[in-house]
């Protein structure tokens, strides 16, 4: 993590002092359908999506041509529906992160169809429905995104998250209470978004 900061704060520091680099500040918005893992495995638990939305800003510094790279901060609300076995009703875990991804985007050529992965750092904000979860979550991203122009942008995406919502595969000194990927709670999102960007 440490040397990721370090790489992190030279691009930064790079973009001030390098003419040729764009820089656009943006907004996006957009739909998630959340979903957490395995939770059948771990409570008789009948788990359904759950339709929910994302909101945030991004600032992203081109490099060059085919390469963009866009730190992102975004309030995300994911979670799941689900029916107890025996039970017509239906709860629902909510989840509210601040989520923190570095988008990486690969443009093919001039025709504004971008690649993207973004390791993730997602921050619980609150919580519903859920005793005591793991208040952040490592997650991974990828996304398909095409820049309509004139600032409008679009993509569609796909997170996992890496960290069992109960701290089971975080080692904290005791080592780890299972590791076992099929019976970890993980976060899931499928992300639909629209954004834009400013010029500066």
């Amino acid at each position: 993590m440490k040397q990721f900061t370090i790489i992190l704060i030279a691009l930064l520091f790079y973009t001030t002092t390098n003419a040729q680099v764009e820089i656009k500040p943006g907004l996006k918005l957009g739909m998630n359908i959340a979903g957490l893992s395995n939770l059948e495995e771990n409570g008789g638990l009948n788990s359904e999506k759950l339709t929910t939305f994302h909101i945030g800003a991004t600032l992203s510094f081109k490099f060059a041509r085919f390469y963009t790279l866009q730190p992102e901060i975004v309030y995300s609300k994911q979670g799941s529906e689900y029916k107890t076995f025996g039970n017509e009703g239906t709860q629902t875990i909510e989840l509210n992160y601040l989520s923190i991804p570095v988008n990486n985007r690969f443009f093919i050529g001039d025709s504004g169809i971008n690649f993207q992965i973004a390791p993730v750092i997602d921050i619980i904000l609150s919580h519903k429905d859920v005793h005591d979860p793991q208040t952040v979550d490592i997650a991974l991203a990828g996304a398909i995104g095409y820049d309509i122009g004139n600032g409008l942008v679009m993509s569609i995406g796909y997170k996992q998250g890496l960290t069992d919502l109960l701290g089971r595969n975080v080692d904290t000194g005791n080592g780890y209470e299972t590791t076992e990927v099929s019976e970890l709670i993980l976060n899931n999102v499928i992300q639909l978004s629209v954004g834009y960007q400013f010029k500066l």
